[in-house]
């Protein structure tokens, strides 16, 4: 019994030196690996760390630059501004402006022409704003106004664009009170198709009136370009002086569609970029040219204009 006594101890120590050697073996990776996220995440926020650094030292460089644009840009504002009343002083004296607008024409860039208007002398004869209902591909509405001009409700879209330039150019050849029953402008207010604001309180348009039109320069305007506003301008053109203007951005230029008409080309002045204040002051220098028999000058960017603006 002996022999194997001592075989089974020499096991027993045998396997408590493997159990021992095990143990410590995992023991020893448990603390190579805790030591190693140790470092690792101590060298992971070290790098964050140095990157958050950079990162708010780009930022404080970025918002310095900024400043100094943001300072340059007021400057550049403030000189333009000068330069631009410098133009605009006086030029309309004892003249009348009526604007018309397109739906959505942002109510900055109208306030900044109001403003240079009286700047050049001139008298506000009100304003006339196109609804979004001017849309001849809605049917209902198309009805409706083709109603209003003395259609029947078979009448087609061209035919309501084609009576719509012909009695609007008739009634603003004609002024009269825009309140009275039956008048045209009240029937279209009434239907929701325009907007008048009158701010003389008498006959509108004032005899002898100049007209502005502003385009939003939005896709798919209202109304319509091909179909309406242009054959509006070339029926106008005939008896009043005007002068289009449009923000830098229009989607749909009504600009460039007048320089690549000859005859409009030739008698409306045109500004692509009436939101800005070289723009408002070329708008107004543009519109005292053909009013006095100059040929109709085109401001801006886009191609066709011959200057940004027109000099002091």
């Amino acid at each position: 019994m002996a022999p194997f006594r001592v075989a089974f101890d020499l096991l027993m120590i045998n396997l408590r030196y493997h159990i021992v050697s095990l143990v410590a073996v995992f023991l020893a990776l448990a603390i190579g690996v805790i030591a190693g996220t140790t470092v690792i995440n101590d060298q992971v926020v070290k790098g964050l760390e140095r990157s958050d650094a950079t990162l708010r030292a780009s930022l404080k460089n970025q918002q310095d630059s900024n400043g100094v644009l943001k300072s340059q840009l007021n400057l550049w504002q403030s000189w333009g501004g000068t330069i631009a009343k410098q133009i605009e002083k006086d030029v309309l004296r004892g003249r009348t402006v009526v604007l018309m607008l397109s739906s959505g024409v942002d109510g900055k860039i109208v306030s900044n022409v109001q403003n240079a208007l009286t700047i050049a002398g001139a008298t506000r004869g009100g304003t006339i704003t196109f609804s979004s209902r001017w849309n001849f591909n809605d049917d209902p509405a198309r009805q409706q106004l083709g109603s209003i001009l003395g259609l029947g409700p078979a009448a087609t879209a061209a035919d309501v664009a084609t009576q719509g330039v012909d009695r609007i150019v008739n009634r603003l050849d004609t002024p009269g009170d825009p309140n009275a029953a039956g008048d045209l402008l009240q029937a279209l207010a009434q239907g929701g198709f325009i907007q008048v604001s009158d701010s003389t309180g008498g006959s509108f348009p004032p005899a002898g009136s100049l007209v502005i039109w502003l385009s939003s320069g939005a896709p798919n305007p209202s109304p319509p370009d091909g179909q309406f506003s242009l054959p509006l301008l070339r029926a106008m053109v005939e008896h009043v002086s005007i002068a289009v203007g449009e923000p830098m951005a229009s989607a749909d230029s009504l600009s460039d569609q007048i320089h690549g008409d000859a005859a409009l080309n030739r008698t409306v002045a045109t500004v692509d970029h009436v939101d800005t204040i070289p723009g408002v002051a070329a708008l107004i220098a543009g519109l005292h040219d053909v009013a006095t028999g100059l040929p109709a000058p085109h401001y801006g960017t886009r191609r066709g204009t011959t200057a940004i603006a027109p000099t002091p």
